[in-house]
Parts: C-alpha cells; structure tokens; sequence
C-alpha cells in the first residue's frame, strides 16, 4: 500500500496517481552512487512553487540504523536524507539545474514535530511536500534558493526541514574552492582515515557499531567537550561517493554524537534522540587538516529538553556552526507507533 493513501483524503487521491514507493529514482538525480543509498523513490513538480515526492526507510541500514536510542526509532537524519535527496533531485526537475552545477548548502533545520512514526517497526513510506520560500536567479539560472519540507508519515506529520542552497556552475565552483587554499583541494578517495586517535566508547554517543563513530580524543569538562572531527574517507554511506571537502552531514553527525556524549555523562545515551538540529555552514571543512569539535550545554527553553551549541574549528577558523537539542526518546502515552 502506497503512504500516500494514508494522507490527506484531497490530496492523496490526487498524488497517489503519480508517486509511487515501488521504485527508486536514478542515482544521477540525488546524486548518489549506490542504489542502495538511494531513498527517494518518486517526484513530481507541482507548479512553479510546490514539489512533493516518496521516499523510503529502508528496515535496516549499517549506518542509519545504527543506534542505542530505546525504544528503536527509525534515524530523524535518515528523514534529513530524504529530503537532501529529494532536494537535490528539486533542483533539476523543479528549478532545470544542469548535472555541471554543484549545490552548496548555507544553513539548514530539521525539526521532529511528531516522532511516533518513527517508531513503526520496517521500512517507513515517508510523503515530502516541498515549497520554494525564496528564489533568485543569476541569468536565467537558479543562483539560490530556500525550501521547506514537510514530512508525512502515516498521515501524520512527522517534522519539518528548511535548506539554504546556492547553486553554482562548476568552473564558479572551482575558484570558491581554491579562495582559501594554496593548492588544489584532495579528494575524500585519496585520503587515508587516521589512525592515531582514540575514538569514545560507540555507546556513549548513541552508537552500537565503532565504524560509525565520528568523534575522536574527546575531552569531557564543565558541561562541554572538546574532540578532534574523525573523518571516515572510506565509510560507506558517509561518503558513498568521492568528496572534496567534508561534507555537511558529517558534521551534524558529529554534532549529534558530542550532544549525545554530554548527555549520556559517562552512561549509555539510549535515551535520547536529536529532536532539533540547525546549522551554517560558514567555508568549506577540508580534508587535509584536522578540525576541532567544540560542544557546549546551553539553556534550553523547553521543559525537560537538553541543547548543546556546536563549533567546527579548523586552523583558527569556524567552518560551521551547529545547534542540537535532544528529547526523550520515549515520553509514556504520547507519539506511539501507528
């Protein structure tokens, strides 16, 4: 049964006709390299301001259901992926982007609004109803543009994302990459993952498996931590394809699990899960040079929540900057499985 049965009765009758969940779209469109990292399953351009699209949780992944958080719960950045893909694929069937263009993220959120269907066991149908808050163009080309996405799980919504894009043509590409270097930027195939550094216990940051883990030398002081980024060139997910900088959701990655570190105190960190998280994105994180991880606990205004401000420093230099909170992973009598 397709999710979108389970939407709004108006609008699935008129979506269920065109998305479907039984296939995936090419890789080429969500610039992927493995089919089985491809989620988005379905897309359709609306009008000139509105996209939707399908997508699917797969039942089990190496990376993205990788997690300690009790009861399980389907990965809030798995949703995040999603909606990359499905933006990506946005940019060329909604706003004709060529394949010589390169997506260049400023800022973006994921809020979870409703986490219990989340929690359904199996592969998730998500529905993704896109909107364009803001275009601009540079002639007769997207040069930027704002889109937010509601995410539809079982009929209800289950989050919402907000991305910053600038698009930008590749030989422009080339000279912002070399604003701030010497010499031509490596590639994530022909660097090599360290292997001087002490990652923490994977438990600890909300993992069960240490290939997942991205922080490493963590220092624990005062309600902050202090760790070096570990950068896993050959991870198959978190670069299923050759990079040349570090790419944004590693990071937030990153930022996830130094919360999850401070959270947990020394303890297993299943009990919580990332139910916000924004972040700029200031220059390009390299791959030749370490970047320090600086997290701190920071007031959090919701009643029972924990939120932590994060710093990606690379040679005296913010490169982004991230805010996390997390939730309970499990709050008796609301958000259950459907």
């Amino acid at each position: 049964m397709s999710v979108l049965s389970q939407v709004e009765p108006v609008q699935a009758t008129e979506a269920a006709q065109i998305l479907s969940t039984q296939r995936t779209l090419s890789r080429r469109l969500v610039h992927r390299s493995a089919i089985s990292e491809v989620f988005l399953t379905d897309f359709q351009s609306v009008d000139e301001n509105t996209f939707r699209a399908a997508a699917q949780l797969p039942p089990r992944h190496f990376y993205y259901g990788d997690h300690t958080a009790r009861p399980a719960m389907h990965d809030p950045l798995a949703v995040f992926e999603s909606v990359r893909q499905m933006l990506l694929c946005a940019m060329h069937l909604q706003h004709d982007a060529g394949h010589d263009t390169k997506s260049i993220t400023a800022t973006a959120s994921l809020e979870i609004t409703d986490p219990g269907p989340l929690r359904a066991r199996g592969a998730l149908d998500l529905l993704l109803l896109g909107n364009v808050q803001l275009a601009k163009n540079y002639r007769d080309a997207i040069s930027r543009v704002v889109h937010q996405v509601r995410v539809m799980a079982g009929g209800r919504q289950v989050g919402v994302v907000t991305v910053d894009t600038a698009q930008r043509p590749d030989t422009v590409y080339e000279k912002l990459r070399m604003s701030h270097r010497a010499t031509p930027p490596p590639m994530s195939s022909a660097v090599p993952v360290r292997t001087d550094g002490v990652a923490p216990p994977p438990r600890l940051v909300g993992r069960e498996h240490a290939e997942n883990v991205v922080l490493e030398n963590a220092e624990v002081t005062g309600g902050a931590v202090r760790a070096r980024l570990r950068v896993p060139t050959t991870h198959p997910s978190m670069f299923e394809h050759a990079q040349d900088h570090v790419p944004g959701p590693v990071m937030m990655e990153a930022a996830r699990q130094a919360a999850l570190l401070l959270a947990a105190d020394g303890q297993d960190a299943a009990g919580y899960y990332p139910q916000y998280m924004d972040a700029e994105y200031l220059r390009f994180a390299e791959l030749d040079s370490d970047i320090t991880v600086v997290t701190r606990n920071v007031s959090d205004p919701v009643d029972g929540g924990l939120r932590t401000e994060t710093a990606f420093v690379q040679q005296d230099e913010t490169v982004a900057r991230m805010r996390v909170r997390l939730a309970a992973a499990h709050t008796p009598g609301a958000g259950d499985a459907v």
